[in-house]
């Protein structure tokens, strides 16, 4: 009788951490398969990786239901995201690659196409839920991130995630957080470099990547009454909706001080700081690519639109830092705490849980306080909203000029 194989970790794999989730699970698979870029004879960095597919966007959407709201902002460009992987692939597929994806019907079909994947020495991507993980996943956002081992004796699995150490899970948490998350929900996806990336292929891509933000940005997305909620106009929309009183979605309606407001705040505050390295809508990730796009495509005038990035990235940190005000000692101690459980995790990996775990507990508390407890008058509450109407109009000017002169050098 054949031996049943209980460990398989790839050998050698060395590859972790980055800063926004999709494109460092593609920075560090390309790395493992030993992918360099051409214009440096490095592996690919994830800011350039997420320049290629589109980069950044913004989006804004609203969802209530019985006993139930949702506030999501995109910050990243929105893609298809349907039985494809819409972003990694058009990556992936720009660079010359292939992204081959693989469905399962349960978790443990997962695990048969992990391990046959590992006995092949290629570490896969799966698609797990954020909300699942038993440490701070992706606020309101996918999560995938990649396998490279898994130790059945043990009762183990091996994953490269943000951390910049490797992250060692029970393969019972692994399931756990297989559960949920449509449409990825037990998607797998194996990445192939037939030819390293040439040159030529890669200039072409970054015009690709600089011309789908232009396009996100200036257009929206979708159906036509639908693209208002995306790009420039949806950031337009959101001042307008943040300080309508009148609008049965605005802010002063819908989000009444209280625990509504105080979850609008937080998931608001999270989506733009949490979502990856570095934080501030990942502005500053996206001025990282322009700039090595400036190298790639030789136009200079690529660093002086990143520096008008980093002004942008500037704005988005100061309105997430005003809303959740300093001058409010709950507020003020939740911002923290929620920064906090994301650094210890980059940092730290799970060595980091025990103080993950007191963030959380506390961060509990405080929003079981806003029930009774809500640390604004109605007033305060106005004023603030006012406030974040003026800063987001202020992200809106900076990014269309932004915008408007990136897309004169895209062509």
């Amino acid at each position: 009788m054949e031996e049943k194989i209980l460990t398989m970790i790839l050998p050698g794999y060395k590859h972790f951490g980055g800063r926004q989730v999709e494109a460092a699970a593609l920075k560090n698979v390309l790395a493992y398969l030993g992918v360099t870029a051409p214009h440096t004879g490095q592996p690919f960095t994830d800011a350039l990786l997420f320049g290629l597919g589109g980069g950044l966007g913004l989006g804004y959407f609203v969802y209530a239901s019985a006993g139930y709201t949702a506030l999501f902002v995109a910050t990243r460009i929105t893609t298809e995201e349907t039985k494809q992987p819409g972003f990694l692939q058009a990556t992936t597929e720009r660079l010359g690659g292939k992204l081959t994806v693989q469905k399962s019907s349960n978790a443990p079909g997962v695990e048969r196409k992990i391990k046959q994947a590992l006995a092949e020495g290629r570490p896969p991507i799966v698609w797990v839920n954020p909300q699942g993980l038993p440490y701070p996943g992706t606020p309101y956002g996918y999560h995938p991130l990649v396998v490279f081992g898994i130790d059945e004796e043990g009762g183990e699995v091996h994953l490269a995630d943000r951390s910049a150490k490797a992250v060692t899970i029970s393969q019972a948490e692994f399931v756990s957080a297989q559960q949920g998350g449509d449409p990825p929900r037990f998607r797998t996806v194996l990445v192939a470099m037939p030819r390293p990336p040439k040159s030529a292929g890669l200039k072409a891509a970054v015009r690709q990547g600089l011309r789908d933000t232009c396009e996100q940005m200036q257009n929206g997305f979708g159906p036509k009454n639908f693209r208002s909620n995306f790009g420039l106009s949806a950031l337009e929309k959101w001042a307008n909706l943040l300080a309508d009183p009148k609008d049965a979605r605005g802010w002063p309606k819908f989000f009444p001080p209280g625990p509504r407001l105080y979850q609008a705040l937080t998931a608001t505050f999270d989506q733009i700081e949490n979502r990856g390295g570095g934080g501030s809508a990942l502005r500053g990730l996206y001025a990282d690519f322009l700039d090595e796009a400036a190298s790639i495509l030789r136009k200079a005038a690529l660093n002086n639109v990143a520096g008008q990035f980093r002004e942008s990235e500037r704005l988005w940190g100061r309105l997430s830092a005003a809303l959740l005000p300093d001058s409010v000692p709950l507020l003020k101690e939740a911002k923290r705490l929620m920064v906090k459980r994301r650094t210890l995790f980059e940092k730290k990996g799970l060595a980091a849980r025990d103080e993950i775990r007191a963030a959380d507990a506390r961060l509990a508390e405080i929003r079981a306080r806003m029930d009774y407890e809500f640390p604004l008058s109605a007033g305060e509450a106005a004023d603030l909203l006012a406030n974040l109407r003026e800063r987001v109009l202020s992200i809106h000017a900076a990014e269309a000029e932004a915008i408007r002169a990136l897309k004169k050098l895209a062509r």
